[in-house]
């Protein structure tokens, strides 16, 4: 049985992938349109469930055991497994030792194929059925110190007949499209047998949800869902028109309470603003921080894209987000926030394509943004591929004297190249990073055990603020109360 969200610190660590057991896997059929079967209504047929990976895990090796020893009680045998599970929950988690666990995602019954969507890997994994039962499961090896969200993707449809060869994943010759990929999204579940997810089964806000695992180890964080009987803090919404972007988008704002009248506000500016505002529910865990006295008062605003496809557009790097960023929207926020920001306690915070624009547009307005929070950056961006190591990099060392900035940044250990080259999160972090430092800035750089995930960021934003606001900040502000109050 797993813990949520308990226990200490995460760092960086080795992770290791289970020595999957593969049967017969030369013999896979190659890929041919011959192989690409179609039925009478011109619908794509799908190849058998691939069960061509043996379990390790010691209870589904156990469960095999007791099948082929009593056939004829298989079912009886299944149900009490399930039984099993629904009571203790999923994924199973089995130690290894003391810095390992294997974890293996669970799911009963699809017809045809399973994939799982974010956990610990840099891809979505596909699961294979244990011969003869309705199991399918996907085993990793990971460290304890993982932390990590996750859904399913059940019956995935066959779009171009990569569907019709028996175990495609596990052919090197086939190669999945684009288009076949993104299939995943039509058909994605949250996980039955695990209780812990973002959002209530029932949700209608469009938003992705997800379920969220710890091992022991994974680093502590003030989690809401724990604080299920506090109530949320109020957040007030708001249009913003822009005339350089010719477009309209939702912003949030939150005002925690003020322990002390003379205490002045850290303002925090979070990209995908909806992600963090209603997903992770962010102001209620800024909400207790201030209270438990661990940061001084916030105010954050939550900006969001008009939609996913100006996302990507506005959070790339260009003149026009740029200008809207500066001449619009930090004016709308000096009008609108409850109280007066503070330049020099300014934080800008966003993940993956977010963390890349945190970076871009902390540089190009030093003197509005004093702090910045890539999370995840997507450094592997380049705006002509002579931009060597990295498109950041670049911009980063052709900087004259910059004014001094504090940079908190951090990627996942998970978060590697799926095309065997150095572009990839984690690899340019921590050359983006050496390079601020090279030119005076306060640069923390932290690795976390995990993958591209919303698990992760809500425990790395905490740590930055802490990092940034916590403890001496408020010891200081402590001692010049006193001093003020003699």
């Amino acid at each position: 049985m797993f813990k949520i969200f308990t226990s200490t610190f995460a760092i960086s660590s080795a992770v290791l992938f289970s020595p999957f057991l593969l049967a017969n896997t030369q013999n896979l059929p190659i890929a041919s349109e011959q192989n690409t079967r179609v039925q009478n209504n011109g619908v794509l047929e799908y190849a058998k469930a691939c069960e061509e990976v043996a379990p390790q895990s010691p209870k589904l090796i156990e469960l095999q055991q007791k099948i082929r020893k009593n056939p004829k009680q298989s079912k009886q045998i299944l149900h009490s497994f399930w039984q099993n599970i629904s009571l203790h929950g999923a994924p199973l988690v089995e130690p290894i030792d003391a810095q390992n666990s294997r974890v293996t995602f669970l799911w009963r019954g699809a017809k045809h194929n399973v994939r799982i969507i974010g956990g610990p890997s840099n891809d979505h994994e596909w699961l294979t059925r244990i011969a003869q039962t309705d199991i399918w499961f996907k085993e990793t090896i990971v460290n304890n110190q993982f932390i990590g969200s996750y859904s399913f993707a059940v019956d995935v449809p066959n779009v171009d007949g990569y569907l019709s060869h028996y175990c495609p994943q596990l052919n090197p010759k086939l190669k999945e499209s684009r288009t076949q990929r993104r299939t995943i999204v039509q058909v994605q579940k949250i996980e039955p047998y695990n209780p812990r997810h973002y959002l209530p089964l029932n949700d209608t806000s469009g938003l992705r949800n997800e379920s969220y695992i710890a091992l022991h180890n994974a680093p502590k964080f003030i989690n809401p869902h724990d604080y299920a009987d506090r109530p949320n803090p109020e957040i007030n919404s708001h249009r913003m028109d822009s005339q350089i972007l010719a477009n309209q988008r939702m912003i949030q704002i939150y005002q925690s309470p003020q322990k002390h009248p003379h205490q002045e506000y850290i303002t925090a500016i979070f990209f995908d603003g909806t992600q963090y505002a209603d997903l992770l529910n962010v102001p209620k865990a800024l909400d207790i921080l201030v209270e438990q006295g661990q940061l001084p008062p916030i105010q954050a605003i939550f900006v969001s894209a008009p939609n996913n496809e100006q996302r990507s557009k506005e959070l790339t790097p260009n003149t026009a987000s740029t200008e809207f960023f500066g001449k619009e929207l930090l004016p709308w926020i000096d009008q609108h926030a409850p109280n007066k920001r503070n330049k020099q306690k300014t934080v800008l915070l966003g993940s993956s394509l977010g963390g890349l624009s945190t970076a871009y547009l902390a540089l190009k307005y030093p003197n509005e943004i004093s702090h910045a929070v890539p999370l995840s950056g997507s450094f592997w961006w380049q705006a002509i591929p002579s931009n060597l190591p990295s498109g950041m990099s670049k911009i980063i060392r052709e900087q004259n004297n910059p004014p001094k900035q504090h940079w908190h940044i951090s990627a996942n250990s998970f978060e590697t190249s799926r095309n065997s080259n150095d572009l990839s999160i984690l690899g340019t972090s921590p050359r983006v990073a050496e390079d601020l430092k090279a030119q005076g800035h306060e640069v923390l750089y932290k690795n976390y055990v995990g993958g591209h995930s919303y698990a992760v960021w809500q425990v790395s934003l905490q740590d930055a603020l802490l990092h940034f606001f916590g403890s001496s900040d408020l010891d200081s502000f402590e001692n010049n109360l006193r001093k003020m109050q003699k």
